[in-house]
């Protein structure tokens, strides 16, 4: 699935054909050292799959022109102006930031309890530091959050219900106290899939652990209050380790 990303032709990344045939020419026109025609442009965008008429490019033209993206030398043809290459570098790195994010959407979305494990490590990876962070950035209102979310865990224990939604709410306050974005949007992606898998799956090990993870989660919360980065990514290793542990003991069963 993530090699089907790779393969996305670049069209597939704009809005319409005519952005698209925009873009192109401007890339085209970067790479050129002298003024391009209409027609040497109408070819491009037709080995590209796009087939314009000759009147439907003048009518482009004009338009990266009034957007003071090309200019025409004389009867020559266009040059692409500092405007111009400009935004074709911008929309080049807006089509690779969309590819390499569709790639970590494709490869967070987990087919077995395999691969969930090997989202669990993903997870660990990313939460020894959210807690690491948290532990140092934290303030009294994240404080908050986090002690609300332990009582809402203790009650759903308490009353028998899984507790998966609220022990994953949790982890994601610990995320949003570190105020990493990156690290946080992550950890958005890998608990959105883990979800949608494990909806999938009648019964979890997992669900049946409530109290253990949340004693757990209590020991990290107390790092956290204490300012002790050391112990909250400690006791968060160990927390998603025994996670994974517990994926493993049930894919040993099948």
């Amino acid at each position: 699935m993530v090699e089907n990303v790779d393969k996305l032709d670049e069209g597939s990344f704009f809005a319409s054909r005519n952005e698209y045939s925009e873009y192109l020419v401007l890339k085209y026109l970067i790479q050129s050292d002298e003024p391009v025609g209409s027609w040497v442009l109408k070819v491009m965008l037709g080995l590209k799959g796009i087939e314009l008429s000759t009147a439907t490019i003048g009518r482009l033209l004009k338009e990266l022109d009034s957007k003071g993206f090309t200019k025409l030398v004389d009867a020559q043809g266009r040059v692409i102006t500092s405007e111009g290459i400009g935004y074709a570098k911008m929309q080049s790195e807006r089509i690779e930031r969309e590819r390499l994010q569709a790639r970590l959407m494709m490869a967070a979305i987990p087919q077995s309890l395999d691969e969930l494990i090997d989202l669990l490590h993903a997870r660990k990876a990313l939460e020894c530091e959210t807690a690491r962070l948290a532990a140092l950035r934290a303030n009294p209102k994240d404080i908050d959050e986090l002690e609300l979310s332990l009582k809402k865990h203790a009650d759903v224990v308490k009353g028998k219900i899984d507790p998966t939604d609220i022990a994953l709410d949790f982890h994601i306050k610990v995320a949003k106290a570190s105020y990493n974005r990156f690290l946080i949007a992550s950890l958005d992606i890998l608990i959105y899939e883990e979800l949608r898998l494990e909806s999938q799956i009648a019964r979890l090990i997992t669900r049946e652990r409530g109290e253990e993870y949340l004693l757990q989660h209590i020991s990290i919360v107390e790092s956290i209050k204490q300012n002790d980065p050391h112990e909250a990514e400690r006791r968060m290793g160990v927390h998603i380790e025994t996670l994974i542990n517990a994926i493993k003991e049930q894919a040993e069963r099948k």
